[in-house]
């Protein structure tokens, strides 16, 4: 072996071993629940059905360890899809129905204080933005759809439960706040329980 072959080799093993300390605290999450859009149904005109507040709700998420009591996390979720129910208003409209879906994209800070052996009490703050889509339909107009993107603080508390060192469990309830524009998509206010799996690299 030359000197030039284990100044190579040296240099492999000391950047695999780097790799591997960096990979070290960094995790990944996916989340499923039920976003609830508290007011949505609020306030209908009389005669308006099939409206539904709530979808079933799913999360991806990435996130570094930087302690054990501190984390920052990255997330894509979609809120799911419901109804802003349907009604017969008369000419020139017509049947009118429509449908809401949310999806965002967010970063937080997560806070994680131990209670017990695998057990801990998590709190979140970050900032969400937020794309509220409405899409309408008229018997005798057509179809059209508006959006809207707002970035407002979100919060959370929860629990995590740790099955072993690499896999953990929690569980979240979180509020984003009011989304939506009122002179378009009109606004609602968005939470989110949910549960999931943690994976630990």
């Amino acid at each position: 072996m030359n000197i030039k072959s284990e100044i190579m080799i040296a240099i492999l093993i000391y950047f695999a071993s780097a790799s591997q300390v960096m990979a070290e605290g960094y995790y990944g999450a996916i989340d499923v629940g039920q976003s609830k859009g508290s007011d949505i149904c609020t306030d209908n005109t009389p005669g308006v059905s099939g409206c539904e507040d709530t979808a079933t709700a799913y999360r991806f998420a990435g996130g570094y360890q930087i302690s054990s009591n501190w984390s920052v996390e990255a997330s894509y979720a979609d809120y799911g899809s419901g109804s802003i129910g349907s009604a017969n208003v008369g000419a020139p409209i017509g049947n009118l129905s429509g449908t809401w879906k949310a999806t965002a994209l967010e970063i937080s800070g997560v806070g994680t204080l131990p209670i017990s052996e695998g057990i801990s009490i998590t709190g979140k703050l970050g900032l969400a933005s937020t794309d509220l889509k409405v899409d309408l339909s008229s018997s005798l107009l057509g179809s059209a759809n508006v959006s809207d993107t707002t970035s407002k603080l979100a919060f959370g508390i929860g629990a995590k439960f740790d099955v072993n060192n690499k896999v953990a469990i929690r569980v979240q309830y979180e509020n984003f706040g009011t989304v939506g524009n009122e002179n378009t998509t009109g606004t609602t206010k968005l939470t989110l329980l949910s549960a999931g799996v943690m994976l630990m690299f």
